[in-house]
């Protein structure tokens, strides 16, 4: 019953088994040799770290003032049907629905048919897939691994080898799938009498399943179930080599009723673009700095809070990548580090007390250094804000400086 209800889950055809090996620990020698070669990683991490964030800052800073730059410059276009030449070459902005035209969308193997931007078809097929899991436990001078080879039935839109599995034996996948995935890409596309660029295009991203009772009668063996056409005797149960094809659409447009079944007339999609008007085609715009400027979000937005978006997308582009940046830098600590932990393996509780402190001086490290690099990166363009968060990097070296001299008058003293 649950698997009748529940084709997709996973669980209920897995099978396991554990193989177990041993290696021999690496000696000591052997692992200050490993050590040294860390020291070398970590310094080309804390490189690789520096350039990445100080790149960030300035692609911050760059992309912030040019979607200042492009929220001042940008031209109104109320009118989609007409061609203001005066606006030619400028930064501009519209709104409207959708076109492609009268020619709809048609997928080669059922027949489905759109009025949309994008229609686009997905194959998967039914397949082994297998998970390793790996224990180790070290058993004095050799480590003993633990690796679970775990199988189970998954639908996968990409061929699974399973020659490579640890034991291929009654876990075969076919090699090739019998059809493939298909993408389609109307053009030209139009929002009035504009055409959209392929930069715009791309953006056009939001892709809705077809309704089943808008899906042509299924043929070729294929069965229709819950939207999707299977190759498979029976698709509540399915068995290692279905197939089945399921369809989906972006950016509606010319008269279609996908999505909105109780509606007969044009349901295009309605969408926002702003971007350079070349002609009577909406291209990138280059601002001052460098930074170019093609946006398109779906359904009506005003310039200001599209710029909005873009700014906040911004923000958090530059906070991932100053973590992402950190924690190349921490990694880089750790490994120039490593060494130290090498030194005293050997003894049980000091170990464990160095492993903590060496950890909690890497956390430091990495963080006054990220901040200084972030900091370089500001005063070449905000002087003000790059020395206070130069200030902050320093922080904690003037606390400990303070906390030496703090200690060493109160031993005075005694």
């Amino acid at each position: 019953m649950y698997r009748s209800n529940n084709p997709d889950a996973p669980g209920h055809h897995m099978d396991s088994h554990t193989r177990v090996t041993y290696r021999r620990n690496a000696g000591f020698l052997e692992r200050i040799g490993q050590s040294l070669i860390g020291i070398l990683v970590g310094i080309g991490l804390l490189i690789g770290a520096s350039v990445l964030l100080f790149w960030n800052e300035g692609r911050a800073v760059k992309t912030a003032k040019s979607l200042d730059e492009g929220l001042s410059k940008v031209l109104v276009m109320d009118n989609i049907f007409g061609i203001d030449t005066n606006n030619v070459g400028s930064l501009v902005y519209l709104t409207g629905e959708l076109s492609t035209g009268k020619k709809p969308l048609v997928d080669d193997l059922h027949h489905v048919t759109v009025n949309a931007v994008k229609l686009q078809r997905t194959v998967e097929m039914y397949q082994w897939v297998e998970t390793e899991t790996k224990r180790e436990y070290n058993e004095g001078g050799q480590t003993r691994t633990e690796t679970t080879y775990s199988y189970d039935l998954e639908w996968r839109s990409n061929v699974i080898n399973s020659d490579s599995f640890d034991n291929p034996v009654g876990h075969k996948n076919p090699r090739v799938f019998p059809v493939e995935s298909k993408s389609q890409v109307a053009k030209p596309v139009h929002v009035g009498i504009y055409h959209l660029s392929d930069g715009l295009i791309d953006q056009i991203n939001e892709f809705h399943p077809i309704p089943s009772d808008l899906l042509p009668v299924p043929h070729g063996g294929y069965l229709l179930h819950n939207g999707m056409y299977y190759m498979s005797q029976n698709p509540n149960s399915p068995q290692a080599g279905d197939i089945r094809v399921s369809y989906t659409y972006a950016g509606l447009s010319g008269e279609s009723v996908l999505g909105k079944p109780e509606v007969t007339e044009v349901t295009s999609d309605v969408v926002s673009v702003i971007g350079k008007l070349s002609g009577n085609t909406i291209v990138s715009y280059e601002s001052d700095h460098g930074y170019h400027l093609l946006f398109l979000y779906m359904g009506r937005h005003s310039p200001e809070a599209m710029f909005a978006k873009e700014q906040h997308k911004n923000t958090m582009i530059s906070w991932a990548v100053r973590l992402g940046g950190w924690l190349l830098m921490f990694i880089g600590f750790g490994c120039l580090t490593s060494i130290i932990r090498t030194l005293v393996d050997w003894l049980p509780i000091v170990r464990e007390l160095v492993a903590i402190g060496v950890n909690m001086m890497n956390l430091a490290l990495s963080i006054s250094l990220s901040l200084t690099v972030i900091a370089i990166g500001w005063i070449a363009y905000r002087p003000l804000m790059g020395i206070a968060i130069l200030a902050m990097a320093a922080t904690p070296f003037f606390m400990a400086k303070y906390r030496s001299r703090g200690a060493h008058g109160h031993r005075s003293y005694e």
